[in-house]
């Protein structure tokens, strides 16, 4: 059975853009700057053996534990899609849309019908600029019926949202609220998940779990 994963299609020919073009290894070292923030993590990612980061959302974001030498990167892909990993997320920032018109707002804002969305449940969501351009796809979270929160990929998404309700003056605080996910990922996630919190877990309308329709309709 072929893996979704590892695609037959040949790409020999396909032109990759200049800016998503590697420009090959360098000898440069990333700088630890105050401009640039740390999770409440970061320091467990180094006891992990974290040796290489990113930033996202100006967060220092781990990217690398296993060595070259030991296997490197295709050790932890072989181990996210057969087993279970456990990941540094805080760069997923969570951007809080909160007040009497959370729901009209969000609705706004976003290409799915947000009144759908019962509280305590979590849906994929996509928003686009005024051309259709996709400018984040977040999990979106109804926490009660008046509060919805962005958990954002790498973005000034919060600009982008407090810039819209300028004009539209929603009844709403829009805010980053210190919150700092750690993803549980891989086809073995559930059942740990489940050891450590019990089975009921299982059920559980929070649970984030791709392989469920729910979590698209």
């Amino acid at each position: 059975m072929t893996n979704p994963n590892h695609p037959s299609v040949d790409q020999s020919d396909r032109v990759v853009p200049y800016n998503l073009r590697q420009s090959g290894r360098t000898p440069v070292q990333m700088l630890i700057s105050t401009r640039v923030r740390k999770s409440p993590f970061w320091h467990l990612s180094h006891e992990a053996g974290c040796w290489r980061a990113t930033v996202y959302n100006r967060i220092y974001h781990p990217r690398g534990y296993v060595k070259p030498e030991d296997g490197g990167a295709m050790v932890e892909y072989e181990a996210l899609v057969n087993r279970v990993t456990m990941w540094n997320v805080a760069v997923e920032r969570q951007i809080r849309v909160k007040g009497p018109d959370a729901e009209a707002f969000t609705d706004y804002v976003i290409t799915r019908d947000a009144t759908k969305i019962q509280p305590g449940n979590g849906k994929y969501a996509i928003l686009c600029n005024d051309k259709g351009g996709v400018l984040n796809d977040p999990v979106l979270l109804r926490l009660t019926e008046d509060e919805f929160w962005f958990s954002i990929s790498d973005s000034d998404l919060l600009l982008w949202l407090q810039g819209v309700n300028v004009t539209k003056k929603y009844d709403v605080v829009i805010d980053e609220i210190d919150v700092c996910p750690v993803q549980i990922q891989g086809p073995l996630s559930e059942d740990l998940m489940a050891k450590l919190a019990g089975e009921e877990l299982k059920r559980c309308s929070l649970l984030w779990n791709y392989g469920n329709p729910s979590w698209w309709s």
